[in-house]
């Protein structure tokens, strides 16, 4: 398997077994505890320095502290290392049409109409089909350079509907956002989760502007900058509650926005407050009842039961996650994204504790819910990699097949 897609941790972890040490042993060795040793091997903790990545280089053997250095737990599988052709979509956000104005659509001039329906079947894309990666991948470059250039259009003609343009615009970034997410770019899902915050700037929306802090917060959260995604979500939340009023939407957004606060608040190993935002997430889904929805962010029971699971893993509570999932039920005719992320993060759970049987069949039911995620999703490569290092000869089969999809056989 190709080292480029391990961890600081995984690597450490795996050269530390190969040559028979024990944690204790090389945390002795560097001077830190067996437990901060964990953190790092498990990616709940970076490499602090320079000189602590060199002490460790030193004890494990390899030839360079930049071996370590330059893989961090942010240094996941991305979209072209598995197949995924994101080129188009990466130069429509870097193409801005201040710097190339002469682009070029293929649809001709665009209207607020035709890219309201084009970005209405890229929302349907992304939550119903099951190629959903492959066919965004496609489908919203162009969309998102005919939002810009309708707002550009709406700009410039006083006639315009420029917060209706403005709008369409930051719902495709937002789009975007996700989608770079998911395969692991996360330098271009900051871009363009900050790209929204300028265009609505001058709107008085406060609900928009809550919905792309949720963006935000959610990105800074996978790059590792807990502390910064953690202010960011509060600050948010009482924000969207002081000007908000009583918007059951804005509810909705409001209980998004705790759950990456509770997420940021464990990533930090902070679990009273994790816990406590959870709970007061849990509130609000209990007053919003089950048919509350908005596609843009997530929330509900179900979002609180990952995020629960997300933050036992984060906190080292492998067995209350698990635990957790199984008293969380997740019927099939559930969204794509609710279904995946359950199995998902149960996979990751079940590989964390050995249980590599459980973990395989967590990632079958994430094929059966949508095969391109396994084969696009880091958080699935993430897992497969630890099953693979397991190496248990009785799921080699099955787990081959997984490997093969996700193109990391």
């Amino acid at each position: 398997m190709d080292h480029r897609i391990l961890t600081a941790g995984e690597r450490i972890e795996l050269r530390r077994r190969r040559l028979g040490l024990s944690r204790r042993v090389v945390a002795q060795l560097s001077g830190r505890s067996e437990e901060w040793l964990r953190q790092v091997e498990v990616g709940r903790c970076r490499l602090d320095s320079i000189e602590m990545a060199t002490r460790l280089a030193e004890v494990l053997h390899f030839e360079s502290p930049m071996e370590l250095v330059g893989w961090s737990a942010l240094n996941r599988p991305i979209a072209h290392d598995v197949g995924l052709d994101m080129a188009p979509l990466t130069r429509a956000v870097m193409n801005h049409p201040s710097v190339h104005p002469d682009i070029v659509l293929e649809s001709g001039s665009p209207t607020i109409d035709s890219v309201h329906d084009g970005l209405e079947q890229c929302w349907q894309v992304w939550l119903g089909s099951p190629g959903r990666y492959t066919e965004l991948a496609a489908r919203l470059p162009q969309v998102l350079v005919a939002a810009r250039v309708v707002r550009a259009a709406a700009q410039s003609d006083s006639t315009q509907p420029v917060e209706e343009s403005g709008r369409l615009l930051v719902d495709a970034y937002q789009l975007a956002r996700l989608l770079f997410t998911r395969v692991g770019e996360h330098n271009l899902a900051w871009l363009v989760a900050d790209r929204p915050i300028g265009i609505l700037a001058r709107n008085s929306e406060p609900l928009a502007i809550s919905i792309s802090c949720w963006h935000m917060a959610g990105v800074l959260l996978a790059m590792g900058y807990h502390a910064e995604s953690f202010d960011y979500a509060v600050t948010a939340s009482k924000w969207l509650r002081v000007n908000a009023g009583d918007d059951k939407r804005a509810a909705f957004v409001d209980g998004a926005l705790l759950l990456v606060a509770a997420e940021a608040a464990a990533a930090r190993l902070d679990a009273e407050a994790a816990a406590a935002l959870l709970a007061q997430a849990g509130q609000l889904a209990d007053e919003l009842g089950p048919d509350s929805s908005d596609r843009r962010v997530r929330f509900g029971a179900k979002e609180i039961a990952i995020t629960g699971m997300d933050i036992d893993l984060r906190l080292g509570r492998v067995d209350d996650a698990i635990r957790l999932a199984a008293e969380t039920d997740i019927p099939d005719e559930s969204a794509i994204d609710v279904r995946v992320g359950y199995f998902l993060t149960t996979a990751y759970a079940y590989s964390l504790r050995g249980e590599d049987f459980a973990a395989v069949f967590a990632l079958q039911q994430v094929e059966r819910a949508c095969s391109e995620d396994i084969r696009y999703d880091w958080r699935a490569h993430r897992t497969l990699q630890k099953l693979a290092r397991h190496d248990h000869h009785l799921i080699r089969r099955d787990l081959a097949k997984l490997l093969a999809l996700a193109t990391l056989g």
